[in-house]
């Protein structure tokens, strides 16, 4: 039974690979056009494609449902190949005893052991052997999970936390970032001093690492090469909470709960601080707006912010950094979405905290969201290319 256990496993292994890595390639597919057929419900009635899409999604899920036929089937061989095995056990006992009789006086001693042996052993190795090539056919998260589980990856907060103050500047000291499988870098010999207080502006094409530096910036990724200093301190998982207790981030769809605006600025604090409230709300240039609500802070914004316009859910995601008592704020793309009087809404907002000794960085698109600031780097393939000022960047896009 023991060979026969390794070598229907040997047998079953790399198809039952095979399949689990294909259907890993194809479900995401699916997922997609599932989601493009619903945001993308009136653009494509209108073009006649919402059958070419359909069908593309019943071919890719008739794909997926044989494959997945034939890991179930694969799935149960093994159970039925081992009490196959056992059944001719029994039979080869029988065959040896009609052709050699003088063993026949022990036949049903025999027959009674290897039937009490099979009987013991079958379930155990029918489960093994089941499990072995279900790993096999998973084998591609295990995979994945393995990739993105170095310690070069990710940065965990230390048991032990240091406090960590932020009166100087940051400093970015020759960072380089490379995702898992990629060859080219994302980021290389990244190199700049941002001092408290100031303005800075980061511009640049899709994929030249623009969010990719912020992200390492919120320790979201961690640098392989170079480091981050604080006050001359580097960033480690020891001060990592503290330094997410200074930072705060705005990014293009804001988060935002089925809850009161209190609620969404303060995420959910059960005792809302009224001043800090206040602060973050007249800062975030909410206060007009509230005010005319009838129940004030306390109005329900709905689902994903749904009651409210885009540049409102904007400043409530401005107000919930300010609320935190954020000294560095990212924006990252925070107004590419809107249109232009919304865009005018959150870029007066963002003007106002150029009046504080908030430290903000600012990713964009539209040049104008970066007429506040001190200086605007230019990334191109994973390096800074350029540095200008916002008369002379607006200049070169004239």
């Amino acid at each position: 039974m023991a060979p026969t256990a390794l070598l229907t496993y040997r047998l079953l292994r790399s198809r039952a690979q095979q399949i689990g890595d294909r259907v890993n390639q194809l479900r995401p597919i699916s997922y997609s056009i599932i989601g493009d057929l619903f945001t993308g419900f009136a653009e494509l009635k209108l073009a006649g494609k919402q059958q070419r899409f359909r069908d593309r999604l019943v071919d890719n899920q008739t794909e997926v449902m044989e494959l997945e036929a034939q890991g179930y089937v694969y799935s149960l061989l093994p159970v039925r190949i081992i009490e196959m095995v056992a059944i001719i056990g029994v039979l080869t006992i029988f065959l040896y005893a009609v052709f050699i009789p003088s063993s026949s006086g022990n036949l049903i001693a025999l027959v009674g052991l290897f039937a009490a042996a099979a009987y013991r052993l079958m379930p155990s190795i029918n489960r093994m052997l089941t499990s072995l090539v279900q790993i096999k056919q998973s084998q591609f998260t295990i995979e994945n999970l393995a990739a993105y589980r170095e310690d070069k990856y990710k940065e965990e907060p230390h048991p032990e936390q240091l406090p960590l103050a932020f009166t100087q500047n940051i400093v970015f000291n020759q960072l380089a970032f490379t995702f898992p499988g990629e060859a080219r870098p994302t980021l290389q010999d990244i190199s700049l001093t941002i001092k408290k207080g100031e303005k800075i502006g980061f511009v640049g094409s899709s994929g030249s690492g623009k969010t990719t530096l912020m992200n390492i910036l919120l320790r979201f990724y961690t640098e392989q090469e170079g480091n981050i200093l604080i006050d001359g301190q580097p960033l480690t998982p020891k001060n990592l909470s503290g330094w997410h207790r200074l930072i705060g981030y705005v990014k293009q769809d804001t988060f935002l709960m089925e809850a009161s605006i209190a609620d969404n600025i303060s995420l959910g604090d059960t005792e809302v601080d009224a001043e800090r409230m206040r602060y973050a709300i007249e800062q975030a240039s909410l206060a007009g707006f509230v005010n005319s609500l009838p129940n004030g802070l306390a109005t329900h914004i709905g689902e994903r912010g749904s009651k409210l316009s885009g540049g409102q859910r904007q400043r409530v995601g401005i107000a919930r950094a300010l609320y935190k008592r954020t000294e560095v704020l990212v924006l990252d793309e925070a107004t590419s979405a809107l249109d232009s009087e919304t865009e005018r809404e959150v870029s007066e907002a963002i003007r106002k905290l150029a009046t504080t000794d908030m430290t903000i960085l600012i990713i964009a698109h539209r040049i104008t969201t970066l007429r506040e600031c001190d200086r605007i780097y230019e990334l191109s393939e994973g390096k800074i290319v350029a540095q200008h000022t916002y008369e002379n960047l607006l200049q070169k896009a004239i």
